[in-house]
């Protein structure tokens, strides 16, 4: 046999075997791709509840971040609106207060003033206020409150004040009793009084409030400043002297009005 049909004869047998062993391993094959396909389908289908559930849960987180992060701004904006209704509400009752002034003591209100501090320095009593010169402040400013006088602006700098007290000794207020005719002056009386002294026909009730008068010319006629206490006759008949309490409690003070000096 020459070399050539002995390689074609081989190559015969070779399909030969080749179909002969793809008809047997046909069947097989389906039959274990089959199988193979049932026993890996609950595990794909598990997979696939697996991913969705993962693809759920983290939607949810993101939700819930988001949410959180929405409950944290309208929390910080409740805070600032109640922040902000707390300040107007400060601000109508000193405007308020103001107004009970311009009503009740005087037209000529220049502004509201914070008290920042309090000299009580020897027998000085006198209130350091947190506006000044800049704010319209000026030397001779009287100052009140809705309860009565406070006394009188005599210092000043670009953003402070000093207030003398009706409770200075160096104080001097034209007063009059508040149902009876006549003038007098009070002046401060340590540690917490006014001593105001009248001629003797003027009628002087224990229990009566006193009004700024006009003698003096320095505070507006009429508003309240001390509460007579004691009455007494003195220098021999030739005055009368009333011991009175201040009717603005100056240690409670938070802020005074500021009125237009005369």
């Amino acid at each position: 046999m020459s070399e050539r049909g002995l390689r074609r004869g081989l190559l015969a047998l070779l399909l030969l075997l080749t179909l002969a062993l793809s008809s047997l391993t046909r069947p097989t094959a389906l039959g274990l791709a089959a199988e193979f396909s049932a026993r890996t389908a609950p595990l794909l289908a598990l997979g696939h509840r697996l991913g969705q559930n993962l693809k759920s849960a983290w939607g949810a987180f993101l939700d819930r971040r988001d949410l959180r992060a929405e409950n944290r701004s309208l929390k910080a904006a409740l805070e600032a609106e109640r922040s902000e209704n707390a300040r107007l509400r400060l601000e109508v009752e000193r405007l308020q207060r103001a107004l009970a002034v311009k009503e009740a003591q005087a037209p000529g209100v220049v502004a509201v003033a914070p008290v920042i501090g309090e000299d009580q320095s020897g027998l000085f009593r006198r209130l350091i206020l947190g506006l000044g010169e800049k704010d319209g402040l000026r030397v001779g400013m009287p100052v009140t409150a809705p309860q009565g006088l406070v006394g009188l602006i005599v210092e000043t700098t670009e953003k402070t004040a000093v207030v003398r007290t009706v409770l200075d000794p160096e104080s001097r207020v034209g007063v009059r009793p508040e149902h009876a005719p006549g003038r007098g002056i009070a002046q401060g009386f340590p540690p917490g009084r006014l001593l105001a002294e009248f001629p003797p026909q003027v009628t002087l009730t224990p229990g009566e409030r006193l009004l700024t008068g006009t003698p003096l010319g320095l505070f507006p006629d009429g508003i309240p400043v001390a509460q007579i206490e004691r009455v007494e006759t003195v220098q021999g008949g030739l005055k009368k002297r009333a011991l009175a309490r201040p009717l603005v409690e100056f240690s409670l003070l938070e802020e005074v009005v500021v009125l237009r000096a005369l």
